[in-house]
C-alpha cells in the first residue's frame, strides 16, 4: 500500500511539472529570438551615401556686337548756279513815250533807299559808320568786340564766396498772399535764385523751391521789386548769382 501512495505521488509530480514547463519553455523561446532580432537591427552597417559628381563648365564668350554700318557716301555738291549778267545796252536813238504822262514828278535830292555812300562798303548796314565791319550793330565801336554789349561789356555772373562780397539787402517788398492760399492756409518757404547786377536790380529770377496755388509767382514778383547793395569785388560791383528765400505765413 506504502509502495502505491509513493507511485501515486509521483505521478502527480511528474504531472505538474508536466504543466508549467512549455509555457516556460515558449517565453524563453521568444525572449532569445527577440534578442536575436534586436541584436541585428543594432549590428546594420551603416550605408555610405554615394559621391557627388559636380561638374564645371564653362560656357563660351558672346561674340562681339556687329561692327556700325558705314556712312552714307557724301553727295556731290550742287554746282552754284552763277547767275547770267545782262549787258546793258544803251540806246542810240531817243526812244519816245507811249503814253505821256501827266505830270511830271519833281527831282529829288534824296539819294534812293538802296544808294550807297561814298567810302562804304557793299553789304553794308543804312546808318553804319563808315570803316565799320560787315555784319557789325547799329551803334557798335570800329573795333569792337563781336558779341558785345553796346556801350560797354558784359560780364558773366560770380558766385558770392571768397574775394566776391555777399549783396546787402535795401529794400525789401513783401509778397501778396493770394487768396485761394489764404482760404486753403497754406503756408510755407519759396527759395529762387537770382542775379544781383552791377545797380543792385533783382534778374533772371528763377523757382528753386516752390509752393502751390500761385505762392510762386508771388515771391517772384516780389522778389523782383527787391533793391540790393551790389556785391564787390576788388572795389568794384559785380554781377553775382544769390539764392533768396520767401515765407508765407498765415496771420
Amino acid at each position: 500500500m506504502f509502495e502505491n501512495s509513493l507511485i501515486d505521488l509521483d505521478k502527480k509530480t511528474k504531472r505538474g511539472l508536466r504543466w508549467w514547463l512549455m509555457p516556460v519553455a515558449l517565453i524563453i523561446h521568444l525572449v532569445a529570438g527577440g534578442a536575436l532580432l534586436f541584436a541585428q537591427y543594432w549590428n546594420v552597417p551603416p550605408v555610405e551615401e554615394p559621391p557627388i559628381n559636380v561638374v564645371f563648365v564653362n560656357t563660351a564668350p558672346p561674340p562681339p556686337p556687329p561692327p556700325p554700318p558705314p556712312p552714307p557716301p557724301a553727295s556731290a555738291p550742287k554746282p552754284v548756279e552763277v547767275p547770267k549778267e545782262v549787258p546793258h545796252i544803251q540806246p542810240t536813238e531817243p526812244v519816245q513815250p507811249v503814253q505821256v504822262p501827266e505830270k511830271v514828278p519833281p527831282p529829288s535830292n534824296n539819294p534812293p533807299a538802296d544808294a550807297g555812300v561814298e567810302g562804304g562798303v557793299e553789304g553794308g548796314v543804312a546808318g553804319g559808320v563808315v570803316g565799320g565791319v560787315v555784319g557789325g550793330v547799329v551803334g557798335g565801336v570800329v573795333g569792337g568786340t563781336p558779341g558785345g554789349v553796346v556801350g560797354g561789356q558784359d560780364e558773366a555772373p560770380l558766385r558770392v564766396g571768397g574775394d566776391v562780397s555777399r549783396p546787402e539787402i535795401i529794400t525789401q517788398v513783401k509778397p501778396v498772399y493770394t487768396e485761394l492760399a489764404r482760404r486753403a492756409r497754406v503756408t510755407g518757404t519759396v527759395i529762387v535764385e537770382a542775379i544781383i547786377d552791377q545797380q543792385g536790380n533783382v534778374t533772371n529770377v528763377r523757382v528753386l523751391k516752390g509752393q502751390p496755388m500761385g505762392l510762386d509767382k508771388a515771391a517772384v514778383d516780389a522778389v523782383q521789386r527787391w533793391k540790393f547793395k551790389p556785391a564787390m569785388l576788388a572795389g568794384k560791383p559785380v554781377k553775382v548769382y544769390y539764392v533768396l528765400t520767401v515765407n508765407f505765413q498765415v496771420q
